[in-house]
């Protein structure tokens, strides 16, 4: 089935068509990424709230990626490089942004006051280069803006066949994992962001053949089914090695793609018609709305305040959302500062 160009429109997050469950996955991922940064491992606890890290161990990232690209389709197929330049602008902004902020403030204010080493050019070089230095994740930030602008290209190359180039790519990109190619070549250059494009790339098409197909609409006229055909799928891929193995430099594989469509399908046909409490649903809406601001500030909390807080040098659960509420405390205050001025986008 060819897909006309400039005739799919995806619904726009408005107060009317927002979907709820989509939002409170966003928050739950969010509070994983954090897990997987700052939480020790090895400590020994019954506490049952972290069997989040456990059932969804490494699909965080591609159920994010997923998520972006979804939403992301009428930027592409409308093929306006305006908008691809808002877009991009709008992505650029945290990745260049915070490591220039991070980078002022520690070296003029915090070493000298609190007990801290400088942060040198080179790493800041490095961090504005690759995303991944003194601000680890934003390799995935990097891999979000390149992708787009590939997936750019691809459309306005190809026009109508895209889905069909998409598919190809993605199929290319299983193959250098499942050769180990794409292993080796991370071996090589040592860079987060290189070793992990063609990790994120299926995940891409994932999200855009998704939106092509308008699934979300779909799967709401067919919520009951959904929920438990995906979430068996989830389950049970996890649990038996369905697929087979490769060496991953943290996303490879059919099993994670997958698993993270299986826990996106599963949340976004939550019924969110049945809570009564509007004061719940507004709350949750307004957490996720700073779920960008938690990505990029998380593992600098972590960094500056693991000093003087415990719980977080530890590595406990409690000091995970600890470091989450100060992640967007700092969000929500910073937004209302800037406005609705382009340095909005380092926090939403």
């Amino acid at each position: 089935m060819e897909i006309p160009l400039k005739t799919i429109k995806i619904k726009e997050e408005t107060p009317k068509s927002y979907n709820f469950g989509l939002g409170f996955l966003r928050m739950i991922l969010a509070l994983r990424v954090i897990i997987s940064h700052c939480y020790n491992h090895k400590l020994k606890t019954n506490n049952k709230l972290l069997i989040l890290a456990v059932v969804s161990r490494r699909v965080h990232v591609p159920s994010f990626f997923i998520i972006s690209f979804y939403f992301i389709l009428n930027v592409l197929i409308q093929l306006n490089p305006k908008l691809l330049y808002k877009r991009i602008v709008r992505l650029s902004i945290p990745y260049l942004g915070w490591p220039i902020i991070i980078y002022i403030l520690n070296n003029a204010i915090i070493c000298r006051f609190f007990n801290f080493h400088k942060i040198s050019f080179i790493q800041l070089k490095s961090q504005l280069l690759w995303g991944n230095n003194y601000i680890i994740q934003l390799w995935f930030q990097w891999d979000l803006i390149f992708i787009t602008i590939l997936f750019f290209l691809i459309i306005f190359i190809s026009g109508k066949y895209h889905l069909f180039l998409f598919h190809l790519l993605a199929i290319v990109a299983y193959i250098c994992q499942y050769s180990g190619y794409n292993y080796q070549f991370y071996l090589f250059c040592k860079k987060e962001c290189l070793g992990r494009f063609f990790e994120m790339i299926p995940y891409a098409v994932t999200g855009l053949t998704l939106a092509s197909f308008k699934m979300f609409d779909y799967l709401n006229k067919n919520r009951t089914k959904t929920l438990i055909l995906s979430s068996l799928i989830f389950i049970l891929v996890g649990k038996y090695e369905v697929f087979a193995k490769v060496k991953s430099v943290s996303y490879s594989g059919l099993k994670l793609n997958v698993r993270a469509v299986s826990l996106v399908f599963s949340f976004s046909v939550f019924p969110s018609e049945y809570i009564q409490s509007k004061k719940l649903i507004n709350l949750i809406r307004q957490i996720t709305n700073f779920t960008a601001g938690v990505f990029y500030l998380h593992y600098t909390v972590y960094i500056y305040s693991r000093n003087y807080f415990q719980f977080i040098r530890k590595g406990t659960f409690l000091g995970c959302v600890f470091i989450y509420l100060i992640s967007y405390l700092i969000s929500f205050y910073s937004s209302k500062l800037t406005g609705k001025t382009i340095f909005r986008n380092l926090f939403a």
